[in-house]
């Protein structure tokens, strides 16, 4: 008999600040330990997170997000989508920043820590997406 091991999820409802990533990111570090992530990946996955919702901070009214990490233990499969209540979408491939700005570079990153990322539209707002797998799995 093939036993399927359950998935893990978890939800945050906040409103970011400019001190959020930091608290964020420890949220990560910790689901992920919890999760057996190996340490590089749960490095990717706060990165990207913190990136997004860095982009929640700057473009969205009110900077009200949901964050849910979702991992499938069988597969080592990893997504994390931060919805926002923003009308604007991201573009849908990243553009390379002027190396010397201060800012333009969140989806770029995460695209170098992702195995595929995107874009899904809601009825107010969008969710912004990003998936990692596990090189061992």
């Amino acid at each position: 008999m093939n036993e399927q091991t359950e998935q893990h999820a978890y939800t945050l409802h906040l409103t970011v600040g400019t001190h959020s990533a930091r608290h964020v990111r420890r949220i990560v570090h910790a689901l992920c330990e919890d999760w057996a992530i190996p340490a590089d990946l749960g490095h990717d996955m706060a990165l990207g997170v913190t990136e997004l919702l860095s982009n929640v901070v700057r473009h969205v009214p009110g900077a009200r997000a949901e964050v849910r990490l979702l991992h499938d233990p069988d597969t080592g499969h990893l997504r994390a989508e931060v919805s926002d209540e923003g009308a604007a979408l991201p573009p849908e491939a990243p553009h390379s920043a002027d190396p010397f700005a201060e800012s333009g570079r969140g989806l770029a990153i995460v695209s170098a820590v992702a195995t595929k990322w995107g874009v899904q539209p809601l009825a107010v707002g969008k969710t912004v997406w990003f998936e990692c797998v596990a090189s061992s799995a």
